[in-house]
């Protein structure tokens, strides 16, 4: 069986950040826009037919479609801090772990130290990832999960031989449970890259946001007033939350970063200490 089979129920975002900046730049305002044309038409006709224009017509739905909208913005911006809180912790769980695996190892006699304590610097530096956005996609995080585990796999072979007999059982016991310790980080960490929130909530939004535009202009065109920077405005800002909210999620792509500082100082550490 391969390794990496158990982790294809890992949830990445389908597209990158890139990818949906370029689709909420142009599906927002292009919403209102079309909101607009199709109220100002229906308002032609209904001029036509010698009918009054209701001024007042689907101020009701807007507000509700409004009001929906803040409240998944609300959910959807929680929701990303808390995760990305969560794989911060993971990280410095993580880095906590396989250091003191690390400093335990010196308890173990030669050979079997320093081939113990270069087995998890090696995996170690598998836990970080490559801080360019490179891991976008299942395939590439499966990958990077590929290599991890390959490295990971030294290590509990390389325990039970430097805890060997005639070991004390109390020198085994600190040694192996650290790095038992650090083999069950791994698992938290792997929760941790999963988005939580279903892809059917992010169409949700995204088609909340397009109807709050779409009634907004439509609402303009029937009245015969103009497509104002008002409605842009509106538009940019919701933009601007939006794409913050996939930001936050992503946390290995655009601005916001997962911060690994605590992982690429355990390197560095070990490093010294070999």
């Amino acid at each position: 069986m391969n390794p990496i089979d158990p982790y294809n129920q890992i949830d990445l975002h389908p597209v990158n950040f890139e990818q949906t900046a370029l689709i909420l730049v142009f599906l927002l305002p292009f919403a209102a826009i079309i909101g607009f044309m199709t109220g100002k038409y229906r308002r032609k006709v209904l001029i036509v037919a010698g009918k009054d224009v209701d001024h007042v017509v689907g101020e009701t739905t807007l507000s509700a479609i409004l009001a929906l909208l803040g409240l998944l913005l609300a959910f959807s911006f929680g929701n990303a801090l808390s995760q990305a809180q969560d794989r911060k912790a993971t990280v410095v769980d993580e880095a906590a772990a396989l250091g003191t695996a690390f400093l335990r190892a010196d308890f173990v006699e030669e050979p079997h130290r320093t081939a113990l304590k270069q087995a998890l610097l090696d995996y170690t530096k598998t836990r970080v990832l490559p801080g360019d956005g490179s891991v976008n996609s299942f395939e590439k995080a499966r990958e990077f999960l590929r290599v991890s585990l390959a490295a990971q796999a030294q290590l509990w072979p390389l325990t039970l031989k430097a805890t060997q007999d005639p070991m004390p059982p109390a020198i085994k016991s600190f040694v192996a449970g650290a790095v038992n310790e650090a083999l069950d980080a791994h698992l938290y960490r792997v929760r941790s890259m999963s988005n939580p929130v279903s892809e059917i909530t992010h169409m949700m939004m995204l088609a909340t946001a397009l109807m709050s535009l779409f009634l907004l202009g439509n609402r303009a065109g029937l009245v015969g007033s103009k497509l104002t920077w008002r409605i842009f405005v509106f538009a940019t800002f919701l933009f601007i939350v939006m794409i913050s909210i996939v930001d936050t999620q992503l946390g290995e792509e655009g601005f916001v970063r997962l911060d690994d500082t605590a992982l690429r100082v355990t390197i560095l550490d070990m490093e010294a200490g070999m």
